[in-house]
């Protein structure tokens, strides 16, 4: 198919300075690389359609079908992957609409009297903080939640933490946040621990974020769930599914996200990568219900398309898309293509070290034969 035979191309190099900075409104691990989510969009989905993706993540696949003209629904079970993926498939229209709003939403903020209570806040949070920084994060982050500004949280979050002058924290890693104490010590950088206002911060990044805007057709209608992926329903057929399912404890999601995940006032992580990042038992039982769900779902002859990491299956005695294709066919999906290719370090959060080293897209197709009965 035309959209594999460019992977060798699309999978090389870095799309940062030509995707969309919609992509780059906050940090994400294990996302999917736009350019190559463009293409499968592009290949396996027709225009005016409806893209499903169960496991959106980011939502990298979410914006490029939207991108391309295909209604979407996307679902994500992490509060911080809804964020994102809500913020990219309902930006603001313009930059001048989004800066007008952000300046409400300043007066908001300055007309709080009731400061938030530092005490409230876990001592490993408060690490990663000058205490007036902290307090005006708080503070933004309750107003936009309480206004449901989700754009302009998902900005929020997209600063929380790095060593950059452009960020709120002191100096850290930028998309898995571990202090870098060490690396820069107080008494060498100073300037990096001092105070840093939130509202001058946060419309620098507004604006970075309108620097590469699509045109994008807000006529189209576009879905964003917190759904358990087996148990997810629809009144009607879907025409193609795109996603990456969650990969076997390769990364930690909850984990890695925790410090935003915590301002968005879900605390408790670790319950979170029982869910979103399974063992492998538990990973394949969790493909086993969602390949039959999306029989249900996915329309005849629609494409069903799963990015997946090459790790092995001590299970299947394979590495995990062959036993996943394995696990298709008996469910009645055709095999249509699998194609693998390997992960540059460049594109990788933790480079050089342990982790899934490759990845398979596996195209199925929903066939006629064998099709499952709606309950």
């Amino acid at each position: 198919m035309k959209a594999v035979s460019r992977l060798a191309s699309e999978w090389t190099g870095s799309a940062w300075q030509t995707e969309s900075t919609l992509h780059q409104l906050a940090p994400y691990i294990g996302k999917t690389k736009s350019s190559m989510a463009a293409a499968l969009v592009e290949e396996y989905s027709t225009p005016d359609s409806v893209v499903y993706d169960p496991f959106a993540g980011c939502g990298t696949f979410a914006l490029e079908a939207w991108r391309a003209g295909r209604e979407v629904i996307a679902n994500d079970v992490s509060p911080y992957a809804q964020l994102l993926t809500r913020s990219k498939l309902f930006p603001y229209a313009s930059e001048d609409a989004a800066l007008a709003d952000l300046a409400r939403m300043t007066d908001k903020v300055n007309g709080r009297r009731r400061m938030p209570d530092l005490r409230k806040a876990p001592k490993w949070v408060r690490a990663f903080f000058h205490p007036e920084t902290l307090r005006e994060a708080l503070l933004w982050t309750e107003v936009l939640k309480a206004e449901r500004r989700w754009f302009l949280l998902a900005c929020l979050m997209g600063i929380l933490h790095h060593q950059r002058p452009g960020f709120l924290s002191f100096p850290s890693s930028h998309t898995v946040p571990y202090l870098r104490i060490k690396k820069f010590p107080r008494s060498r950088f100073p300037k990096l621990y001092a105070y840093r206002a939130v509202a001058d911060r946060l419309e620098a990044k507004v604006r970075r974020a309108f620097r590469r805007m699509p045109k994008l057709d807000f006529t189209l209608s576009r879905r964003c769930f917190g759904t358990r992926a087996e148990v997810q329903q629809f009144s009607a057929p879907v025409q193609s599914i795109l996603t990456s399912p969650p990969y076997m404890r390769q990364l930690d999601y909850g984990r890695d996200n925790r410090l935003r995940l915590w301002f968005l006032g879900f605390g408790d992580w670790k319950s979170l990568d029982s869910v979103v990042s399974p063992r492998e038992k538990e990973f394949l039982a969790l493909m086993g219900r969602c390949l039959r769900r999306w029989k249900r779902l996915l329309a005849v002859n629609g494409y069903c398309v799963l990015v997946i990491g090459d790790t092995c299956s001590r299970e299947g005695r394979s590495n995990l898309p062959n036993v996943v294709a394995g696990m298709a066919t008996k469910a009645g999906y055709v095999l249509v293509s699998q194609h693998a290719d390997a992960i540059p370090n460049e594109r990788r959060v933790r480079r050089g070290i342990s982790g899934s080293s490759s990845e398979t897209i596996l195209v199925l197709r929903n066939s006629a034969l064998r099709r499952l009965q709606p309950k």
